[in-house]
């Protein structure tokens, strides 16, 4: 009888040492399982905005200058702070030459620059600035590019009235002096001369802060 009661005891022991293990395992298994979730679930992606969305512009490559340089632009808003992580511009078949894209204050500052290093032959090119660039919210600045050859394209009396998507603004003409502006220049520049509310279709690529 007691040796009965002996194996009894340490069957029950066993059972209950293996129950004991299974749940700890469990524990286990569910503490590394929420963990590879939390590491697996992709981050927020931030709102990326352009004034203009799927707008083209109509019609052929303008050069006025036989190849002189120019610099086009626009001046926009945002209705939030953001950043400022690039430029894109519309380009159209056969524009030949360099481009360097800018961002300017409204004063005049340069607070980015950089040279275009491959285009594809037509449609929106987009270049990313080495740092993007912070902007404050209802502040006016300037998007710009300088084309080596004075190629570039315009929609006249597209910025006769504003044009705005999410938080972006393109400004309408006399809104804060004129817009669609450009200036013909041998080296980059910020444009300051306006021609028939034009829309040379130069826009931002701005991320919400």
């Amino acid at each position: 009888m007691k040796k009965n009661v002996s194996s009894l005891n340490r069957t029950t022991e066993q059972v209950a040492l293996t129950l004991l293990c299974i749940f700890i395992l469990s524990i286990a298994c569910k503490k590394e399982l929420s963990s590879e979730n939390s590491i697996t679930q992709p981050p927020p992606v931030a709102d990326t905005f352009s004034i203009f969305t799927n707008q083209k512009p109509v019609g052929n490559t303008e050069n006025d200058r036989k190849g002189a340089g120019i610099e086009v632009g626009v001046k926009f808003q945002s209705s939030v702070a953001g950043y400022v992580d690039g430029i894109r511009y519309y380009k159209t078949p056969g524009d030949s030459g360099t481009r360097i894209v800018q961002l300017y204050s409204i004063g005049g500052d340069l607070l980015a620059s950089k040279a275009v290093s491959s285009e594809t032959d037509s449609g929106w090119q987009s270049v990313f600035f080495d740092n993007a660039v912070p902007i404050i919210a209802d502040t006016t600045y300037i998007a710009a590019y300088y084309s080596s050859l004075g190629n570039y394209i315009l929609t006249a009396y597209a910025l006769k009235t504003a044009v705005t998507n999410g938080p972006l603004t393109a400004l309408a003409d006399s809104t804060e002096g004129l817009n669609g502006i450009f200036k013909y220049t041998s080296t980059p520049v910020l444009p300051d001369s306006g021609y028939l509310s034009s829309n040379y279709w130069v826009d931002v690529i701005f991320v919400k802060k």
